[in-house]
């Protein structure tokens, strides 16, 4: 059991180190994975390194949300890097809209840091719906929607990375504050699984294993749970959220992306400044429903 002790050690001397990769810490994870026989730690330690093949397993630090950006034309005038109104999007096509998933290993994330200026392409075919859906309100001045994308910044794949790292560190602080020898005494199991759960994954409060092991159906985040759509509810729960309350929450959260997008570029904006920008950057059917909503 010693083999434990070195490589937790080397793990914990390495973190705090920026000059070695995270790859190759993870690769001592995968060594130290296979002396505590922990199984979920081998899985957390293999998608990470080699990435994540099923977008539903991914832990929510690899998820970003951003506002969807696009490029519109009419042949004579091209307006670029325009924020895409939620409102303007049908329902079935929202699902995909707002969030960057970092599916890639671990290598390819820290390569993906270096890059300036990234960005997420919609599909096509998500561009020629967003047109038809749109065919009115476009029409005025002959304009079609060229390209949708979602930027990629690269703080947003820092911070992903910096998620990882902590959350391992946590990991083996913990390990090594368990009260066992390391030399002779049988792995705590029950212990180490519980320790994982609370460092890597974030599942907070007394965790029994057993429970979580036996527990059927989904399990729901309270603080994301949340009904959608009219007289909608979450099983479990008594969220009860109407229509036109999920309508203003969208549109708060799309004016928020707006001024956070004019603070970048004008600090010092006035209320005015704001609200004008808004205004500028806002399409009519966006007003016309939160209008209706209110």
């Amino acid at each position: 059991m010693s083999d434990i002790s070195n490589i937790i050690k080397q793990i914990q001397s390495d973190i705090i180190s920026p000059q070695v990769s995270l790859e190759n810490i993870l690769l001592k994870a995968k060594v130290l994975a296979h002396y505590l026989k922990n199984h979920e730690l081998k899985k957390w330690v293999k998608n990470e390194l080699d990435g994540y093949l099923n977008r539903d397993e991914l832990p929510d630090y690899r998820i970003t949300t951003t506002p969807l950006f696009g490029t519109f034309s009419n042949g004579a005038y091209t307006h670029s890097n325009k924020i895409i109104s939620i409102f303007d999007i049908p329902q079935e096509l929202r699902q995909s809209v707002g969030k960057v998933y970092f599916p890639q290993g671990i290598a390819g994330l820290e390569e993906m840091a270096k890059s300036k200026n990234l960005r997420n392409p919609m599909l096509g075919d998500w561009v020629d719906l967003y047109n038809i859906v749109n065919a009115e309100s476009l029409s005025h001045g002959y304009y079609q929607l060229i390209e949708a994308h979602h930027p990629i910044t690269d703080t947003s794949i820092v911070q992903t990375i910096g998620a990882i790292r902590s959350r391992l560190q946590d990991f083996v602080l913990e390990i090594s504050n368990l009260s066992w020898d390391m030399a002779n005494e049988t792995l705590p199991s029950e212990q180490i699984a519980k320790i994982f759960q609370l460092t890597i994954h974030h599942n907070s409060g007394e965790i029994n294993m057993s429970d979580i092991q036996q527990k059927d159906g989904d399990t729901y985040n309270v603080g994301q749970a949340g009904a959608v759509g009219k007289y909608s509810r979450s099983d479990g729960n008594t969220f009860i959220q109407s229509e036109q309350k999920q309508t203003l929450a969208e549109a708060a959260m799309e004016i928020q992306s707006l001024l956070k997008q004019l603070e970048q570029t004008n600090p010092t904006a006035t209320e005015t400044d704001k609200v004008a920008y808004v205004n500028d950057e806002t399409t009519p059917s966006f007003k016309r429903r939160v209008v209706g909503a209110l």
